[in-house]
């Protein structure tokens, strides 16, 4: 009996023992980080702080990556903040020697890969330039907004006003196609009697073709404009200029362009002629400040010389704030003035008033 309890007791020791080291083993054994699951429907970055936000490459340019997160909206991010970036879609890549190359998109560790036909190209990250991409019938390709302000009035005089404006914009890696619409209306009803005071629309629309990082052709600009009170029924102008972005970051974008132009203006009713053609100078401007996350500033500003029958001035400025408070939709206070040096009198009337100013509050819908 003795015998059979020392036995038990030895063997219980060295159970104990057992346990004790695989206790110990287990302790020195170092946590290793999840490997991720790279769903498909998203594009994915990893941060230096190894945090990883699923959602939309939109572009980069500038060393400076547009990107669309699931969870926080659109950011900026500079490379030194980006440890990894996979591309679900294609992306096309414009190198620093000029070339172009597309393919599914690898960065890490300051190296690019571009993944295409089960062919794989290696690239520095140091000799990438801009990346969007590369599918054309693509959505990511183009950035859109709505907006829309009205002011309805009813008592003893009815007054409606309301403004639309609409801008797209196409961006590849060395075009960029925009266009902006604008439609300000206002009328008043009394005793059935209904006058129209304002009917003003202004559509603009130009293409650029980027010869560097800081030069670029306006290859075509059109506009067509009408505006009742300043007895233009319609106005074209075509032309094309030499642009220069002053400013390019990720926060600030400030381009200037200057070119020639040709106008063709119908008026409602004209004193002298109702039609002018002229030829014209343009100057523009166009200045955005991503103040925060949430709000940002425009000024855009034209200016055509043109002759003293046509004009001799047009001028359009445009500036104010754009403010997210809920995802992809905003609220605008803009600031418009348009200004003729010379407008053209209708028959047996006075010249219309050379300015005319507008303050606008409205809520426009970013897609």
């Amino acid at each position: 009996m003795i015998r059979l309890l020392f036995s038990l007791f030895f063997i219980a020791l060295g159970l104990s023992r057992d346990i004790y080291a695989q206790s110990n083993d287990m302790s020195v054994v170092t946590w290793q980080k999840p490997t991720p699951v790279f769903s498909q429907s998203f594009d994915w970055l990893k941060l230096t702080s190894d945090e990883w936000l699923k959602g939309d490459i939109i572009s980069m340019y500038d060393d400076e990556l547009e990107f669309d997160s699931d969870e926080f909206g659109v950011r900026f991010f500079d490379w030194e903040d980006i440890s990894e970036l996979r591309s679900r879609f294609d992306q096309q890549i414009r190198l620093a020697d000029g070339q172009i190359v597309q393919g599914f998109l690898i960065v890490k560790e300051g190296h690019l890969t571009l993944i295409s036909g089960g062919t794989e190209q290696h690239f520095p990250l140091a000799d990438l330039l801009s990346i969007t991409s590369a599918a054309d019938t693509r959505k990511e390709l183009w950035d859109a907004k709505v907006s829309v302000g009205v002011d309805l009035n009813k008592g003893n005089s009815n007054q409606l006003d309301y403004l639309v404006t609409a801008q797209a914009q196409r961006r590849t890696p060395f075009t960029r196609l925009r266009a902006d619409f604008t439609f300000n209306y206002s009328e008043a009803s009394n005793d059935d009697v209904t006058n129209v005071s304002v009917n003003t629309r202004r559509f603009n629309t130009y293409l650029d073709w980027f010869f560097n990082a800081e030069i670029f052709f306006r290859v075509l600009e059109y506009e067509n404009y009408s505006d009742l009170q300043q007895n233009i029924k319609v106005r074209h102008s075509v032309g094309t200029s030499l642009g220069y972005h002053i400013v390019n970051t990720k926060r600030i974008e400030w381009d200037f362009t200057v070119g020639p132009s040709y106008q063709s203006t119908l008026y409602h009713s004209a004193a002298a002629n109702e039609s002018d053609d002229s030829a014209a100078l343009s100057f523009s401007t166009l200045f955005e400040y991503q103040i925060s996350s949430k709000i940002d500033y425009i000024l855009d500003y034209q200016m055509q010389f043109v002759s003293e029958e046509s004009g001799a001035r047009n001028h359009h400025f445009k500036s104010g704030f754009e403010l997210e408070f809920i995802k992809d939709l905003d609220i605008d206070l803009l600031f418009y003035f348009d200004r003729i040096a010379k407008p053209v009198a209708v028959i047996v009337q006075e010249a219309p008033e050379s300015n005319d100013y507008r303050l606008v509050l409205s809520v426009g819908y970013r897609f």
